[in-house]
Order: structure tokens, then C-alpha cells, then sequence
């Protein structure tokens, strides 16, 4: 008779409901729980491919499907009848699966289903928000591991995400009450659960915590970011969300889909506050972000940012087209693009006002951003 070995859970209420396993070559299976016929709990089991599993835990696979896949040449009921964690004996079954009444019904995604009331549970119990981040790359269909690269990069780029994001909320509220909020640190995040079950899951904590009424700085950025992610599968829709984010947060949200498609995997998070009804979930799958990136990447300047500088003028090299300038916030250094404007016969100690565009440039080698500014506009003061 054939055994299986359980692996880890995929989907828990009340107890396991669906989880993978293997046999003794390696083979991997997925069980779902259905009515028993004794004391023991009951469980559907068929095999699957490495492949179709990651699909799975990707939440772009719905359960009934991937069981249906296997299911021709053979399926098998198993009872636990010594725990999950003792050898699952195997009986196979005859006749067809899809009429034998214990298949799920179609639409059930893994996606957001159990981090959905864990999310908001946890932020209520730590007064804070709490972000769940979770993507499926190659490595993960085997088991539920990751690239330290891909995770460190994962890590970096969703935290510049929200980084940016806070920044264009800010933005958006009136001086009084943005000199009343204390922004040092408001945008960080914090490790507090390395890796949960199921696909590769990650748990963040915003640095700092909510209010006494529980709300979060944090939350105006991830209603931002939610907007872009909204439309994923809508490409006309979510350019014109980009264009409406045009702009640091803009460039940063194309950063993270090009990692995401260079790394072959998708995204899904879910966030929460304490002061939350409900948690916020989204996805992106790895699909969907090789048409997103083709499609932001027409969009000229799609990062970039206006400043103004006003200042003294410290150099001005009109042959290697860079210059500085001093500010009442600090100096400043920048460039001039093709077709830009002439640094000939500035006049250096003169006071100039510089109108330029700023650029976040990701440095590969360390995952962080330099900032460049290109003049567009000078003016004597």
C-alpha cells in the first residue's frame, strides 16, 4: 500500500484542511479534508506536478482544478488516524472523481484566504499595521524556500515602495497637519515573522506604532500603493492609475515588476490596521507583470519628480554638463540631459533659480536608490 508523508499545511481553519505531502520518491500530493466516516479526519488526496502546486500557492490555480489535473489515472482517500504527522496510508479509489461529490467547489484560491483574518488579528493584538507579503519564485515549488538574493531585493524593493508612497500621501495633506505629524521613520518596516506557512510568506510591522486610537501613519502609504496594484489585470486601467502617480512612487512600483518578472514569480499581500473593519488584499501575478512592464515603460519620465532649487551657483562644467549649487536645505548636485539647457555663461557665487526633474536610479550592486537631478530650466535671481 503507498504512504505519504505530510509536508506542510497550504490552508488551516480549525485545523488542516488542505496540505502537501510527498511519497518516498519524491512524488508530491495535495490532501483536502472531507467528511469522515469515523473519528479520524478524512482527507481527498491526488497527486500534482511541482509546477501546478506553485500555481497553486500563487493563487492563480484554483483548488478543484489542480486536484482534477491528476486525478484520471488515480486518486486515493487517506484517514489520519495517528495525526498528520504519522505515515498516510494511501487507499486508491475507483470511478470517476467528479462524480464522487468530495470536490471542492471551483473558485477556491489560496490567495488571501487565510492571511486575510491574520493580518487583521495580528495588527489588532500589536496596535499596529501589519503587512503580509507573499511570492512564489522557481524555488519555491519544491519547497517553501527562497533566494536570500530574491528576498533581500524583494525586502528593499517593497520597502522603497512604501517609502515613496508615504511620501506622495504626505504630500497630499495641508502644511498644518503635516508639521504636526512626526514623519521620522513613519515609513518602516520591520521583520516580525521571517516565514509563514504556505507559499513563501513574509510578516511586516510598520516601526512605528498606531495612536491610541490604533491608526497608523503608515496606512495613507499602503492606500496608495493598493491603487496601483488594483488594476493588475487591467493594463489600460492601471496606466492610468501610474500616470496618476506619476512620479518617485510611480518609478518605484515599475522597479519592483521588473524584479518581480525577472525573478519569475508573482506578488499578494494583505495589510491591515487596528482600527481596520476589514483587511486590504492585492495581487500581482508573474504574468501580469511582464504586460504591465511593457506597458510603463512607454511612459516617458514616468519616475521623475519637479525641483526647484534656489541658491548660489558653485560650478558650472558646460563641457561634461554638471553642476552646483548651494541651498538653504543643503548643496546640491546635477546634471544637464541631451537637449537641455547650456551652462555657458553662468556666472559662478551669481543666485540662480534651477527648475529640474528628479530621477531614483537603482543601484544594482546594493539594491539602493541614488537620486539624479537634470536641469530642464535656469533663471538669474
Amino acid at each position: 500500500m503507498k504512504t505519504i508523508q505530510y509536508r506542510s499545511t497550504l490552508f488551516y481553519y480549525d485545523g488542516p484542511q488542505v496540505f502537501e505531502a510527498r511519497d518516498d520518491i519524491g512524488g508530491h500530493y495535495v490532501g483536502v479534508m472531507v467528511e469522515p466516516t469515523s473519528s479520524h479526519d478524512r482527507f481527498l488526496v491526488t497527486g500534482t506536478v511541482p509546477g501546478r502546486l506553485r500555481e497553486f500557492l500563487a493563487g492563480t490555480l484554483d483548488l478543484r482544478s489542480l486536484l482534477l489535473e491528476q486525478s484520471e489515472r488515480e486518486w486515493f482517500l487517506t484517514e489520519a488516524e495517528g495525526g498528520l504527522e504519522q505515515p498516510l496510508k494511501l487507499i486508491e479509489q475507483s470511478g470517476s472523481l467528479i462524480e464522487s461529490g468530495l470536490l471542492p467547489e471551483s473558485g477556491f484560491l489560496l490567495h488571501g484566504v487565510a492571511e486575510a483574518s491574520s493580518v487583521l488579528s495580528e495588527a489588532r493584538t500589536r496596535n499596529s499595521l501589519i503587512l503580509e507579503i507573499a511570492v512564489t519564485p522557481p524555488e519555491a515549488a519544491e519547497e517553501h524556500r527562497i533566494r536570500v538574493g530574491t528576498l533581500s531585493g524583494l525586502l528593499g524593493h517593497i520597502q522603497m515602495l512604501i517609502k515613496h508612497a508615504y511620501g506622495a500621501a504626505r504630500r497630499e495633506l495641508s502644511l498644518s497637519v503635516r508639521r504636526r505629524i512626526d514623519a521620522s521613520d513613519a515609513h518602516l518596516l520591520d521583520v516580525i515573522i521571517p516565514a509563514a506557512a504556505g507559499s513563501f510568506r513574509v510578516v511586516l510591522e510598520g516601526v512605528k506604532r498606531g495612536n491610541l486610537f490604533g491608526e497608523s501613519e503608515l496606512s495613507r502609504a499602503m492606500q496608495r500603493i493598493d491603487r496601483l496594484f488594483e488594476f493588475a489585470a487591467e493594463p489600460e486601467k492601471a496606466m492610468a492609475a501610474m500616470k496618476e502617480n506619476r512620479g518617485h512612487l510611480a518609478g518605484a512600483y515599475l522597479r519592483l515588476l521588473r524584479f518581480l518578472m525577472e525573478h519569475k514569480t508573482g506578488l499578494r499581500y494583505s495589510w491591515a490596521d487596528p482600527t481596520s473593519a476589514k483587511s486590504q488584499s492585492h495581487s500581482v501575478s508573474e504574468a501580469e507583470t511582464g504586460v504591465l512592464v511593457d506597458a510603463f515603460s512607454g511612459i516617458a519620465n514616468l519616475g521623475a519628480e519637479p525641483a526647484i532649487l534656489v541658491g548660489t551657483l558653485e560650478k558650472a562644467d558646460d563641457t561634461n554638463g554638471t553642476w552646483r549649487i548651494l541651498t538653504a536645505e543643503g548643496k546640491f548636485s546635477g546634471g544637464v540631459q541631451a537637449g537641455g539647457p547650456s551652462l555657458k555663461g553662468l556666472k559662478i557665487g551669481s543666485q540662480y533659480k534651477f527648475t529640474c526633474i528628479e530621477e531614483i536610479e537603482e543601484l544594482e550592486a546594493t539594491g539602493r536608490e541614488r537620486r539624479a537631478l537634470y536641469l530642464i530650466e535656469r533663471a538669474p535671481i
